[in-house]
């Protein structure tokens, strides 16, 4: 009898079916959107390691490396109130922490924010501290990109991130976040600001879109939309209520939200 050859009995291999293929690329594409239950404490805490590695592999930066945990202390020690905002406030809302150029502390104007500009300087004496409006942001000497921004109110809604902060408590260490509605909120009016770079604010926009759906997973803090829609009337008053809330629902539905269309 013939014998077949090792060339025939090689079986060519099959493609997937078009519809397995798309089911695994949908998986794999929702298990990269997921997003982690952290608290905030642990999201600050992923935030602040991803920064300092990131840091570190930056020439620029690599001589002052600024860590959030110095920056809490050293306000908490001058007891200067102060809210993390930024990335690192908002890691534990969006459950994706990412690093971040910089640490933002939002704090009352006038002596406040005075003394919390004292406390950084002190804190790190290496870095410039370079005065615009309503922020004093501290720079590598020679850098574009600052290290610690330290902001007072320059919105109403900046005003009740403040009053409405949640604390966060670990380790012995105590500061304060962002509420989610206020979080969203701030979001929503650095969005509308039309000098910032369109770069960031589709940062802001996928930040609002995580957040919203982060809400919505299993175990979390649903949004108060009451609270919220009051909130965006301190962005925009006269509208921005009903239009964040308009935001919400298209976050909830998969879509990026854009207050601009």
């Amino acid at each position: 009898m013939p014998t077949r050859s090792r060339q025939a009995d090689r079986r060519v291999p099959q493609a997937p079916r078009a519809g397995k293929r798309l089911a695994g690329i949908a998986d794999w594409e929702a298990m990269k959107a997921s997003r982690r239950n952290l608290s905030h404490a642990a999201a600050v805490r992923e935030c602040n390691h991803l920064t300092t590695q990131y840091r570190r592999m930056s020439s620029s930066m690599a001589n002052v490396i600024v860590e959030v945990d110095q920056v809490i202390q050293a306000l908490t020690a001058k007891k200067v109130p102060f809210v993390l905002t930024g990335a690192h406030g908002i890691s534990g809302w969006t459950g994706r922490p990412r690093a971040t150029q910089d640490i933002d502390i939002l704090v009352k104007g006038g002596k406040n924010f005075a003394r919390a500009v004292n406390v950084i300087h002190a804190l790190y004496p290496q870095l410039e501290a370079r005065r615009f409006a309503g922020v004093t942001g501290f720079f590598p000497p020679g850098a574009k990109q600052s290290d610690v921004d330290v902001t007072y109110p320059h919105r109403t809604d900046n005003a009740e991130t403040l009053r409405t902060a949640i604390w966060v408590e670990e380790r012995g260490q105590k500061y304060r976040v962002p509420s989610l509605e206020a979080a969203l909120a701030n979001k929503y009016g650095a969005m509308l600001t039309p000098t910032r770079d369109p770069g960031k604010r589709g940062m802001d926009a996928v930040d609002f879109y995580n957040m919203v759906k982060h809400s919505l997973d299993e175990g979390r803090q649903p949004i108060d939309l009451a609270r919220l829609a009051k909130l965006g009337e301190m962005v925009w008053s006269g509208g921005g209520g009903e239009e964040i809330l308009r935001l919400v629902e298209e976050a909830k539905s998969g879509k990026v939200p854009n207050p601009l269309s």
